[in-house]
């Protein structure tokens, strides 16, 4: 049996870590992977990184349908600063008879040496070493030395994946920039549902909701954030502004007795529309709330979560941004949905109408009135799209 050992922190694990370990296997034959996630590495000092299991978990989550590739937190589960031979001879203990193939970016192998125990790392594994394109030159050189020194074997393995690092991936984060092409979409929706990597005012924010609203609502909370994020910067609207529109979109979504009980507490003219139907309270309301409670003012942010549910004439691109997001994000599953998503990227008004079309038939299946306030912004939305 051929054993592969890939450690990183893998803060957060990105499609590069996944092309590489794919491409190691598949080149050198390997049987089984284990990509492992270190404790404290020696090299990389910082105070910040993630709390292992976090990261264990977002390594698991990518791996999950991966053939041969698993998740080990055999580094993890020792502690202290994770030296490398300590880890391969953990794995030769637990499987003496295979050859152990320990994988390293082609970068590392100038820095080799001043690892600890170099030899013992070559007596107990091969040193995979994963060359990108225009180095080989340089990565021959740099094996011969190490194998020169320390004996062992090392063996090139060419790499041709995306060039992407988990430092970027996290500045993205914090920035409201997308990552849906940068890391696997488990990986991207652990990111979002537990607020990872984000500035500290949203994940304040994320944590009072936590105490508010049940695990579905949240989880469709932090996934209209995604969404969001994603529409802003296909649209150039400001994204930061849309992933608060969105992070309070509901923050006073609650069961109809309870939020009437709610708005009557704070004074909150209620329409007869709202008292017939108490859904609708939620949006108004969270403008209220949002700037209340959660101190948000801007306008921008505040009009758009007060139309998220019916839109109004007028909507402006964060308005239009926010509706679909909250009715497009990943978990909605409802007939028709794909070809939406399809049409809100293509053009945001078109994806309204197909949202709204699909609303108006759906309350008249169910012989329910349509607000008047979704016609009319669908006709204003209608005729927008009409001239562009």
């Amino acid at each position: 049996m051929r054993i592969g050992v890939f450690g990183g922190t893998y803060d957060p694990v990105h499609l590069g870590h996944i092309w590489t370990a794919r491409a190691v296997r598949d080149e050198l034959g390997l049987d089984r992977l284990f990509m492992v996630v270190t404790c404290n590495p020696p090299h990389k000092h910082d105070e910040h990184r993630t709390d292992g299991n976090i990261r264990l978990d977002m390594l698991k989550a990518a791996l999950a349908d991966e053939r041969g590739i698993e998740a080990s937190d055999v580094e993890l589960m020792r502690g202290g600063e994770s030296y490398t031979v300590d880890t391969l001879v953990r794995f030769k203990r637990a499987y003496p008879d295979a050859e152990l193939v320990f994988i390293v970016g082609g970068d590392m192998l100038e820095n080799f040496p001043h690892w600890r125990d170099p030899s013992g790392i070559l007596s107990l594994a091969v040193l995979a070493a994963v060359a990108r394109p225009g180095t080989d030159e340089d990565m021959e050189r740099l094996a011969a030395r190490v194998t020169g020194s320390f004996g062992g074997e090392v063996r090139l393995c060419r790499y041709t994946g995306p060039d992407i690092s988990s430092t970027d991936v996290r500045r993205r984060v914090e920035n409201a920039l997308p990552i849906d092409t940068l890391v696997p979409l488990r990986t991207e929706r652990y990111i979002y549902e537990n607020a990872l990597y984000m500035p500290q005012m949203i994940v304040d924010t994320y944590q009072r909701l936590l105490q508010t609203l049940d695990g579905k609502r949240l989880v469709h909370t932090m996934m209209t954030v995604r969404e969001a994020v994603a529409l802003a910067c296909r649209y150039g609207a400001d994204p930061k502004k849309a992933r608060l529109a969105a992070l309070l979109h509901d923050c006073i979504r609650l069961p109809s007795k309870d939020i009437l009980r709610y708005a009557r507490e704070r004074c909150y003219n209620l329409t007869p529309d709202e008292i017939e139907n108490p859904a609708l309270i939620h949006s108004r309301l969270g403008a209220v709330v949002a700037m209340e409670d959660y101190c948000v003012t801007d306008a921008d942010v505040l009009k758009a979560i007060e139309c998220h549910t019916l839109g109004r004439v007028g909507m402006s691109k964060l308005d239009k941004i926010l509706y679909l997001a909250d009715k497009i994000e990943p978990t909605r599953n409802f007939d028709g949905v794909d070809e939406i998503r399809e049409a809100a990227y293509r053009s945001l008004n078109e994806g309204i109408i197909l949202m709204m079309k699909r609303s108006v038939e759906h309350n008249a299946s169910r012989g329910n009135a349509v607000h008047p306030l979704t016609l009319q912004a669908m006709e204003s939305i209608q005729n927008e799209h009409t001239e562009e």
